[in-house]
């Protein structure tokens, strides 16, 4: 289906309506969001008001009273207010329940979710591309090229993300008069750099793969904290919250902050939420 083919809107306070060219629309009350599929997403069955929800996807919103279900061996985790992690596997479905005295912020929360950020993730392909070896190296953040991407100064950890290449990587950066700062190696191709005492000022990236191949970026580290949306207060997940927060801010400012909205991601508490998904959300902001 073209990212044409849908259109989001909101009703105002906690209520959402999801609308596609293909099926009628349900006005729903937001109650959670899917936080991981294992399988296949289309394998994720969603009915709401009678009506089945078109291609899920992770961070989908789903809704008082929506039915899910998986088929053929796929397993979707929720996240639900009130209730917390919940899984879905096997023949027996969930049933989501309506919630008593439901704050009207954690519904216009999940309004904001569904209009600035599911858009965009109902237009990544069904399954994430592969990492790791492939054909050249690269930083998954494209963008990290162009030179204009800025992290907040201070004592800080900092991931950085390559695509392609041959393992294992090795990750150097240096000040601006070319002095190394800081180093490390994985054989994945997250590399994470902990407790770096970042300085204002313009640092070089720099990432060798296994065979020696190399790429470099120039990040710029300021004083001033990204400009991050209020609109998803009100969810309870931290880590859904944060993942919503941080896609937003890419989605915003892609050539700037996008370097910084996938730390936000990286250094919030793990709880089950399919990051690489949200990551590969991040990624595609900017890219034309």
């Amino acid at each position: 289906m073209k990212a044409s083919d849908w259109k989001i809107a909101a009703l105002g306070g906690a209520t959402i309506a999801l609308i596609s060219a293909a099926g009628a629309s349900a006005a729903c009350t937001g109650a959670g969001v899917i936080t991981r599929i294992e399988g296949r997403p289309q394998d994720v069955l969603i009915t709401r008001s009678g009506t089945p929800v078109p291609r899920p996807r992770v961070l989908e919103v789903i809704c008082e009273g929506d039915l899910i279900k998986v088929q053929n061996g796929s397993i979707a985790s929720l996240s639900v207010d009130g209730v917390g992690s919940v899984k879905v596997q096997g023949a027996q479905g969930y049933s989501v329940a309506p919630r008593k005295n439901a704050p009207s912020l954690a519904g216009n929360a999940y309004k904001n979710v569904s209009e600035k950020v599911m858009p965009d993730m109902k237009r990544q392909p069904w399954d994430v591309r592969l990492r790791g070896p492939g054909p050249a190296l690269g930083f998954a953040l494209s963008s990290l090229a162009n030179g204009k991407q800025q992290l907040s100064s201070g004592q800080r950890d900092l991931l950085v993300r390559l695509d392609g290449g041959v393992g294992s990587y090795q990750v150097v950066i240096s000040d601006a008069a070319g002095a190394p700062v800081a180093s490390a190696q994985g054989r994945g191709s997250d590399i994470l750099f902990k407790n770096l005492n970042l300085a204002p000022g313009v640092y070089s990236i720099k990432a060798t793969d296994g065979s020696s191949a190399t790429v470099s970026a120039k990040i710029t580290v300021v004083a001033a904290k990204p400009p991050l949306s209020r609109d998803y207060e009100g969810i309870s997940d931290a880590e859904v919250q944060t993942a919503a927060m941080a896609a937003d801010l890419a989605r915003t400012e892609p050539e700037v902050w996008s370097l910084e909205a996938e730390q936000l991601l990286a250094t919030t508490t793990v709880n089950g939420l399919d990051r690489e998904s949200v990551y590969e959300l991040i990624e595609s902001y900017g890219v034309s």
